[in-house]
C-alpha cells in the first residue's frame, strides 16, 4: 500500500524526519534543491546559507516526498528578516 505524506510538505526537515521515524521510516534520504543563483547575489542569497540558518533567518523545509517517505526533497527559504542596524 502506497502512503501519502501531504502533511509533511512545508514543515521543517528536523520535524518531518521525526513524523517519519514516528512511523518507522528511518534512514530516509534528503535531498537539497534549490533555485539558480542570481548572477549578483545580494543579502537574502547570503542569509539563505547554512550561516543564515543557524541565525535563525532560513529553514531548510520540505517541498516534495517521494518512494513512501524514503526521500525528502527540501528546499531552504527565508524565514526571518534582518532590520537596518542589525549585526
Amino acid at each position: 500500500m502506497q502512503q501519502t505524506f501531504e502533511h509533511l510538505l512545508g514543515l521543517p526537515t528536523p520535524a518531518a524526519l521525526a513524523i517519519l521515524a514516528s512511523s518507522g521510516i528511518i534512514g530516509v534520504d534528503v535531498v537539497p534543491t534549490a533555485a539558480p543563483p542570481k548572477r549578483n547575489p545580494g543579502e537574502d542569497e547570503l542569509l539563505r546559507s547554512d550561516a543564515g540558518e543557524q541565525a535563525g533567518y532560513a529553514s531548510t523545509r520540505v517541498i516534495a516526498v517521494e518512494e513512501d517517505g524514503r526521500r525528502l526533497i527540501v528546499s531552504r527559504f527565508l524565514v526571518g528578516v534582518r532590520t537596518p542596524g542589525e549585526g
